[in-house]
């Protein structure tokens, strides 16, 4: 079992230590469960070698498929115990229930898990918590919460809320980027015949001719015998195959490299605007159900700052959350820092003013949610003809390309 390194504070004290557990979630839980704010939570491998009193991490590059539970999965389940609970049945019978009628296996065995250590004598939210590699911070703490107010059903339904949600974000993701993906296969495909099959027939046709072809023919000739060569095509396919993988490698292992990369994907026209707009929507509906549900603000934003995937965001949402351990306005934080919009410090802004900061919240992930549809759809209208225009003009280029010389020779005869 791994060492996590961690800084963090406690009663107004900075401390730091070491922490024993399975992922870094569960270290995470455990730390938060001590009253611990965490600044800093990394991995510290066993193997790890100190330089300069500092911790050096080593890449461990071990392929693995981990075996994850489908959010739909954990919706459904959490939608049931909510329904159960709400029906006058107790926790046990319920999650026993709940057990029964999975058909995922990891989940069947993780509610196993959790009826035991209930039965125990464990708090739910305990046994939730022992299991973050398919229960995040988010959905423990809700349950705390749930747990801690007598209103379990409620915030299970609050959870179920949060999880449609995200599910439909990353459903309008996948939609947005399935037509342009399908068109750029297809494209794939079509060249790659052309280059292998098509352009030898022509090539054949024209080899009396020699250096005389055309430039543009003789530039389709050369790639498509290029492609064809074992040496050549064969090689490029593995080096790009092998790019893409070692870059999603490093762009996984690598935290700076990550940055960088989230700063791009933020200025890219449309596509920054989807990312920035789902985020936010995000963040706001995760900080809303975490506050609402009595969770500290300082640690509903460390919560929330985790929730999010892009880095440049988590890292704004714990700059604001060290400048509201100092004693300054979340709305003013959020104004100063570049990548959030003004409209949603202001938004946050108004619901300090009027104390219905939880209203507030919800109002700005639907309206951010809103906007996200609407990224989503300009996407989608651009990028239609621009993949038909792109794929017209490649095939229409190397058909030109092909016929030049019968163009020429017909002048040639005709002359």
């Amino acid at each position: 079992m791994p060492d996590f390194a961690w800084k963090g504070i406690k009663n107004t004290q900075y401390l730091n230590g070491t922490i024993n557990a399975l992922t870094r979630d569960e270290a995470a839980f455990k730390l938060k469960e001590d009253g611990i704010i965490i600044t800093a939570l990394a991995k510290q491998s066993r193997e790890g070698e100190k330089k300069d009193g500092k911790l050096v991490p080593k890449f461990n590059f071990k392929f693995a498929l981990p075996r994850k539970v489908k959010l739909v999965k954990i919706m459904i389940a959490t939608k049931k115990m909510a329904t159960m609970l709400r029906s006058g049945l107790a926790i046990l019978p319920s999650l026993e229930m709940v057990r029964d009628q999975v058909d995922d296996s990891l989940l069947k065995k993780t509610i196993s898990e959790i009826y035991q250590d209930v039965e125990a004598g464990s708090s739910l939210s305990k046994a939730f918590g022992k299991h973050p590699e398919v229960f995040d911070p988010i959905y423990i703490n809700l349950v705390r919460a749930g747990e801690s107010s007598g209103s379990l059903d409620i915030f299970l339904d609050k959870l179920v809320l949060s999880i449609r949600k995200t599910i439909k974000i990353r459903k309008s993701i996948q939609s947005a980027l399935l037509y342009p993906t399908i068109l750029l296969v297809v494209a794939t495909i079509v060249l790659a015949i052309m280059m292998i099959f098509v352009v030898p027939v022509f090539a054949n046709m024209f080899g009396s001719i020699g250096s005389q072809l055309p430039a543009p023919t003789l530039m389709i000739v050369n790639l498509s015998n290029f492609i064809r060569d074992p040496l050549g095509g064969g090689v490029l396919v593995v080096i790009l195959v092998s790019s893409f993988i070692a870059f999603r490698i490093i762009l996984k292992r690598s935290l700076p490299i990550r940055r960088k990369w989230h700063r791009f994907i933020l200025r890219i026209p449309l596509i920054g605007d989807m990312a920035l707009n789902s985020n936010i929507a995000q963040v706001a509906m995760v900080y809303g159900n975490l506050t609402n549900a009595g969770v500290p603000v300082i640690e509903a934003l460390d919560i929330t700052a985790e929730s999010s995937k892009n880095e440049i965001i988590k890292d704004g949402i714990q700059a604001a959350k060290r400048g509201v351990f100092s004693g300054e306005p979340l709305s003013e934080l959020l104004g100063k820092i570049k990548i959030f919009p003004s409209a949603f410090s202001q938004l946050v802004s108004v619901g300090e003013q009027t104390g219905n900061m939880s209203e507030m919240l919800e109002t700005i992930s639907s309206y951010y949610e809103e906007e996200f549809d609407t990224s989503v759809d300009k996407m989608s209208q651009m990028m239609e003809p621009i993949m038909i225009c792109f794929l017209g003009g490649v095939i229409g280029f190397i058909l030109v390309a092909m016929y030049l010389p019968i163009f020429k020779m017909g002048q040639i005869v005709t002359g």
